[in-house]
C-alpha cells in the first residue's frame, strides 16, 4: 500500500517546475505576452470559460466550502487513524507531510499554468502605445476637471432609486445582462478584446463577502468574473467589468482597472459610460487629495450634487463594513499581490491615475480630446 502511494507524491516536483516557469515568465515579458497570454491562455480560458460561464451562479463560491468541509473531514479522519494506530504514527506523519506538499503543488501549477503567468505579460500601456511617467499636479488637476466635467454630464442621463442614488437600466440583471457590449464595443479599436466569454457570476453570500472589502473576485480555477452584490449600486457595473478584465487575462489590477474604465465609455450605454467615468474620477480625485487637499476641495464643489450623492453612497459602504475582517483580507490581498509581481500591493489599484494620464497625454498629442 505504502509503494502504491508514493508514485502519486512525484506531483510535488509539480511546485518548482511551476516556480520555473514563473522565473523564466517573469524575465521575459515580450515571451509571455505572444506565446502564453495571446496564445496558450485564450485557449485556456476559452475552454474554462464556456464551460462554466453557463451557470447562472458561481461554482468556485459553491465550490470552496465544500473543499473546506471535506478538508477538515480528512483532519479529523487522520487524527481519529493516529490516536488508534500508534505503531504506524510516524509513516502517517510522514504522508500527511506529504499529501499536504502534494496539494500545495498541484494547486499552485494549476494556478500558474491556468491564469498566474498572466502577471507577468508586457505592459497593458505597452500594448496601447501610451507612455507611462510622473506628471505634475496641474496636469492631474487638468485631467481630473476633464473627467468631472464628462461624469456630471452623463449623470444626467441615468436613472436613480428614490434615494437619489444611481441605479443601473434595469437593475442588476440588466446590467450582468449587457456586460459583454462593452467589450464587443473595445475589440473594434484594440485587438483581442473579444477574448471573454459568459457573464458576471452574483456572489451568493455578498452578505458575508462584504466584511472582507472585496468588490469582486475573479477565480481562474473556474474562469468565473464574481460581483459582490452589496457593494453600492454606481460602482457595480465597473466592478463588473474589472473582474472580466482579469478573465481576458490582465491580471495587474491597475490595469483591470483602467479597462473597465475603457470598457464602460466604449459600451453603447450610458449607465455603464456613467459607472466608468465615475471610478475613473474617483480615482483622479483620490490622487489629487493625496498631493493637494485644497485642489482637492475646489473639484470636490464641481462636482454635481447628484454624482455626490453617488459618492457619498460610497462612503457609507465603506464606513459600514470596514472593520478587523476587511483589515485582515486587506494585508492577505496586499501579500498576495506583492508575490505575484505587483511590488505595490493594493497601492497598485492607485495606479490607474498613471494609464488615465497616459491616455490623456495621448490623446492631447493627437488633437483628440474630448
Amino acid at each position: 500500500m505504502d509503494k502504491k502511494l508514493s508514485k502519486k507524491y512525484w506531483l510535488i516536483l509539480l511546485f518548482p517546475l511551476g516556480y520555473l516557469l514563473n522565473s523564466l515568465s517573469r524575465s521575459n515579458s515580450l515571451l509571455t505576452e505572444k506565446y502564453y497570454s495571446s496564445g496558450i491562455y485564450r485557449v485556456i480560458s476559452w475552454f474554462m470559460a464556456n464551460l462554466t460561464g453557463w451557470l447562472p451562479f458561481s461554482l468556485a463560491e459553491l465550490l470552496l466550502p465544500v473543499l473546506a468541509v471535506s478538508a477538515i473531514c480528512c483532519i479529523i479522519a487522520w487524527i481519529v487513524k493516529f490516536i488508534r494506530k500508534k505503531k504506524y504514527r510516524w509513516i502517517m506523519i510522514r504522508n500527511g507531510i506529504l499529501n499536504v506538499l502534494l496539494a500545495a503543488s498541484v494547486i499552485y501549477f494549476y494556478f500558474i499554468i491556468a491564469w498566474g503567468l498572466n502577471y507577468n505579460r508586457q505592459t497593458l500601456a505597452d500594448n496601447l502605445g501610451y507612455e507611462v511617467r510622473p506628471s505634475s499636479l496641474k496636469e492631474l488637476v487638468q485631467m481630473t476637471e476633464e473627467l468631472l466635467e464628462e461624469t456630471n454630464q452623463l449623470r444626467e442621463k441615468v436613472q436613480e432609486d428614490d434615494r437619489g442614488v444611481m441605479v443601473p437600466f434595469g437593475g442588476e440583471e440588466g446590467a450582468f445582462s449587457r456586460a459583454l457590449e462593452g467589450y464587443k464595443a473595445a475589440a473594434e479599436h484594440f485587438p483581442g478584446f473579444d477574448g471573454v466569454y459568459g457573464r458576471p457570476k452574483p456572489l451568493l453570500f455578498s452578505s458575508v463577502i462584504a466584511y472582507t472589502n472585496i468588490w469582486g473576485i475573479y477565480s481562474p480555477f473556474t474562469a468565473e468574473p464574481n460581483v459582490n452584490m452589496k457593494i453600492p449600486s454606481p460602482m457595480l457595473i465597473s466592478t463588473m467589468m474589472h473582474e472580466f478584465a482579469h478573465q481576458l487575462g490582465f491580471a495587474r489590477e491597475d490595469e483591470a482597472n483602467y479597462i473597465s474604465y475603457m470598457t464602460c465609455t466604449l459600451h453603447p450605454d450610458v449607465d455603464f459610460q456613467y459607472s466608468g467615468s465615475l471610478l475613473a474620477l474617483n480615482h483622479s480625485m483620490n490622487a489629487v487629495y493625496g498631493q493637494d487637499k485644497e485642489a482637492y476641495k475646489e473639484l470636490y464643489k464641481k462636482l454635481s450634487d447628484k454624482v455626490k450623492r453617488d459618492l457619498a453612497e460610497n462612503a457609507k459602504y465603506h464606513a459600514k463594513y470596514d472593520g478587523p475582517v476587511s483589515e485582515t483580507f486587506s494585508k492577505t490581498n496586499d501579500a498576495y499581490l506583492k508575490a505575484n509581481n505587483q511590488k505595490d500591493g493594493e497601492r497598485s489599484y492607485g495606479r490607474m491615475v498613471d494609464l488615465l494620464l497616459a491616455k490623456y497625454r495621448h490623446e492631447k498629442d493627437k488633437g483628440n480630446l474630448r
